[in-house]
């Protein structure tokens, strides 16, 4: 059994990027994905790369911050302000033919390079708010990891005990996005730690699971977006995780 604990979001605020890092320090985080297109996402990869045994990817974003691209060469994915349309108008615009997917792959690639600008490895690709688990994404997504020669590509296909709407649309998406993925490995199940709610026993009983699992965690120093991060703080940095993984159960995504 193989456990991926992947701390999302580095970059997103100053006390998001303070919790990974104390998760990884003091907990069994060994991997977080940057988020490049917001204020703080440098000073994020500043951190990151700090500590020598945190890995680093990609966490890509089409709907919260500012492009790394030229704004005027992806229209079709910003408002007037210059800044991405936000989820629920992004799917809208997608359903009905409004997003160019060329204009995602140019994205895809200026946030990958920026962030390798900024010394942090992009092998391992995820998104904000697991935006290419649509499938219109998905096929842009893929075509560009495989190009880009990324080595890990998150599957946002729920975990046995995770349920509610939110996993529901996950497994549909996933499931028509899988086609798109193929040749990039990636998890065989997943777990949001914000969203399955579990405490750190439920965690602790993720090691008795078959396959390549990924438990996707928010923690900070306090609750940006709603996400009940100062918690998940605690539940990454309990004790008692420790124990039940060892130092084998849990793994980075792409080993160097």
């Amino acid at each position: 059994m193989k456990l991926v604990v992947t701390a999302d979001d580095l970059g997103l605020s100053a006390g998001i990027t303070a919790g990974i890092i104390e998760a990884h320090r003091r907990g069994i985080v060994r991997s977080t994905s940057l988020i490049v297109t917001m204020p703080d996402s440098q000073e994020g990869a500043n951190a990151a790369r700090a500590e020598p045994d945190l890995e680093v990817g990609l966490h890509f974003d089409l709907i919260g911050g500012e492009p790394a691209s030229d704004p005027a060469t992806v229209r079709s994915l910003i408002d007037g302000d210059g800044r991405f349309l936000g989820l629920g108008r992004f799917a809208r615009a997608l359903a009905t033919g409004r997003i160019r997917p060329s204009e995602i792959a140019s994205e895809l690639r200026a946030q990958a390079g920026r962030a390798r600008g900024w010394g942090v490895d992009t092998s391992a690709w995820d998104s904000h708010r697991h935006t290419h688990a649509l499938p219109l994404v998905a096929r842009v997504v893929g075509a560009v990891a495989r190009e880009e020669g990324v080595r890990w590509l998150r599957r946002p296909m729920p975990g046995s005990g995770w349920r509610g709407p939110k996993a529901w649309a996950l497994a549909t998406g996933t499931a028509a996005a899988a086609p798109f993925f193929r040749g990039v490995r990636g998890n065989d199940w997943y777990i949001d730690l914000s969203s399955w709610g579990g405490d750190a026993a439920a965690v602790a009983l993720l090691a008795t699971r078959s396959g390549v699992g990924e438990l996707g965690a928010h923690p900070g120093t306090s609750d940006d977006e709603g996400l009940p991060r100062r918690r998940e703080l605690a539940v990454l940095c309990d004790p008692l995780l420790r124990s039940a993984f060892g130092d084998d159960t849990v793994s980075r995504r792409v080993e160097s």
